[in-house]
């Protein structure tokens, strides 16, 4: 069985949506601009979040149809695409914290500072591109 190419591609394109929505959110305020607006930190966290959820499909879609393996958990999907070498050990360890980044937004494990909301959306949205261009490899070997 073959995983579904335009709804990873409609996943990646919703990703990059998210993206550039959260660079058009921070462009031009400063660090505390951000930090201390709470209707700036909730956009944030809810376009990250979604970003990640639908990072976790494409992991759960790809899983299961084209390697046969129905994930237990968004970890065990980023496991598979390790496994058979769509993704590193280092993306996998760097999209394992995303997963549990997002996790603390949702259910609430803990607070996510906002200090924290601010590195994530600076530092480190551009491994939202390096996971969709691992993803867009795999598309290409299928065609």
């Amino acid at each position: 069985m073959c995983f579904d190419e335009e709804r990873i591609l409609a996943k990646a394109a919703f990703i990059r949506e998210q993206v550039k929505a959260i660079q058009d959110l921070i462009a031009d305020r400063s660090k505390e601009a951000i930090i201390y607006d709470q209707w700036v930190l909730k956009g944030l966290k809810y376009s990250l979040q979604i970003a990640i959820e639908a990072m976790i499909d494409m992991g759960y879609h790809i899983s299961a149809k084209q390697f046969a393996h129905a994930p237990v958990d968004a970890r065990d999907a980023f496991r598979v695409l390790l496994t058979n070498q769509i993704i590193g050990q280092e993306e996998f360890e760097l999209y394992s914290s995303m997963i549990g980044f997002r996790n603390r937004i949702v259910h609430g494990y803990q607070e996510v500072s906002p200090e924290r909301v601010y590195e994530v959306a600076i530092e480190e949205i551009e491994d939202f591109n390096r996971f969709i261009n691992s993803i867009l490899k795999l598309l290409s070997k299928k065609s």
